[in-house]
């Protein structure tokens, strides 16, 4: 991939409000990419993904329009520690493939900055993959509110999914810069416009 493309990883907790961080990098008028996107990508009917998750899973994960029922997944991840690993085997890499071919696409049109929401960018150890990464934090029981107003569980399986994934305070300490989400989604739009002018432009500039 062309070295002059400045890649910025996005992420965060369930919840946190990574999705608007990156929403406010496009507001600059930077294009971006989301993992969650490119989850769904990967494991659309036909693909090699689809064909193994259906094979370890059986047809129950299936819904009616012969998509992957992600609830059903959902709730194996966060129940059974043991499926979840092979289901995460099985798409993780896809995912991973998948964002670079994309990122490289970018990179080929003339892009000088590819911004991407990686949910568990840690998690998978690939820090090094991006110039910077931003972890999107807020208070643990926001995170359970808007974890359960968004996938519609109760408290308890809200906090379950945040167990799933790397400690917040973990990911902070990884962190190249970190934004907190009170609410206000103004104010994240302004401290991504702030990290941007600094630290983005700044490099851009140099190495220009």
């Amino acid at each position: 991939m062309d070295n002059q493309v400045f890649k910025i990883g996005v992420t965060g907790s369930a919840g946190s409000g990574k999705s608007l961080a990156r929403k406010g990098f496009e507001k600059l008028g930077l294009k971006t990419l989301d993992c969650d996107q490119i989850a769904r990508q990967v494991v659309e009917p036909e693909t090699k993904a689809y064909k193994k998750v259906v094979a370890l899973f059986g047809t129950d994960v299936v819904a009616g329009d012969l998509s992957l029922d992600r609830a059903r997944l959902r709730n194996i991840m966060v129940n059974r520690p043991g499926m979840r690993k092979q289901l995460e085997s099985i798409v993780h890499p896809a995912i991973v493939l998948e964002m670079a071919v994309q990122m490289e696409a970018m990179a080929r049109s003339g892009q000088r900055v590819c911004v991407v929401e990686v949910p568990l960018l840690f998690e998978l150890g690939m820090e090094d993959f991006f110039d910077l990464t931003l972890v999107v934090a807020a208070d643990d029981d926001q995170l359970v509110k808007r974890i359960s107003a968004r996938d519609d569980v109760d408290p308890d399986n809200a906090k379950k999914m945040l167990a799933l994934q790397m400690d917040q305070e973990e990911k902070m300490k990884r962190a190249d810069h970190v934004i907190f989400n009170h609410g206000d989604k103004e104010a994240v739009f302004r401290a991504v416009a702030v990290l941007y002018e600094k630290e983005v432009k700044e490099r851009l500039t140099k190495n220009s």
